[in-house]
């Protein structure tokens, strides 16, 4: 008896005219303010002009998720940053082609590199998500004195590498944000000149938002155990500089994505 006084419900002319116009008053709108704009495709490859197959993964995605067919014009980038607006030649369960038009060369862009300890479970994958999105351009896994997980595995960072592409397609972000192997703090330090800052709660460290960051800058963050005496004095004869954030403290990924999103928020000088 209830379903048979909702369909009724449902299908009474007045409520039907009234949905009817709803729905038009909404596609209208939408039609209105949303633009159109071109899919995004992920190119393995380094971009060039002329005609490229896709690999099958991206093939599926273009063909099976997306379906888009012969003719549909999409934009596509590489992990460098390239882009290129394109036009689907081929599109069948065999393959899937692209031709590439006049590819645009990588703009300059603040370069952040942010190494960190790893959260756990989930909430490592959540902050690569949100680093990509913000547009860092590398994540370097740390391990340090205090760190809990140390990830291994071709799995797990093939996992990472797939998630930093879908949010570079979601966020049309400029290439694919770079995810190294882990790495020691002490073998970073000496493997490359590392500038820029370790977050901290030492009481002379200054508030991350009066640092304007060097073109190519290091966001350090330790895990929640904080850092070793030894490890702070090591960090500070390489270079860095104590940064903190907020008068609490911070889990892992929070600190990372807080500490990003204000750096790569400053203006230029």
């Amino acid at each position: 008896m209830r379903l048979r006084a909702l369909i009724g419900r449902i299908c009474n002319q007045d409520n039907f005219r009234a949905a009817k116009s709803q729905r038009f008053l909404l596609e209208s709108v939408g039609w209105l303010i949303i633009p159109l704009v071109a899919r995004r495709i992920y190119l393995a490859q380094t971009l060039s002009a002329g005609g490229i197959e896709l690999d099958s993964r991206q093939a599926h995605h273009v063909r099976d998720v997306l379906r888009l067919k012969t003719g549909d014009t999409v934009e596509v980038f590489d992990d460098a940053g390239h882009s290129a607006s394109a036009t689907i030649e081929t599109c069948d369960a065999n393959r899937v082609c692209v031709q590439v038009k006049q590819v645009q060369e990588v703009s300059e862009s603040r370069q952040i590199i942010v190494a960190s300890a790893v959260p756990k479970g989930n909430r490592a994958d959540w902050m690569i998500e949100k680093l990509s999105e913000l547009g860092v351009s590398r994540f370097i896994p740390l391990e340090t004195s205090r760190s809990v997980v140390l990830p291994a595995g071709k799995g797990k960072y093939d996992r990472w590498r797939r998630i930093a592409t879908e949010s570079a397609k979601q966020s049309r972000r400029s290439g694919v944000m770079q995810i190294d192997e882990l790495i020691s703090l002490d073998k970073l330090l000496a493997s490359s000149e590392v500038k820029g800052v370790y977050l901290s709660t030492e009481p002379d460290a200054r508030s991350i938002s009066s640092f304007i960051p060097h073109p190519s800058s290091f966001l350090l963050i330790g895990p929640e155990g904080g850092w070793t005496d030894g490890e702070t004095s090591l960090m500070k004869s390489s270079g860095l500089t104590a940064a903190k954030l907020t008068g609490t403290i911070l889990r892992v990924e929070t600190a990372a994505v807080l500490a990003a999103g204000i750096v790569l928020s400053a203006p230029n000088k």
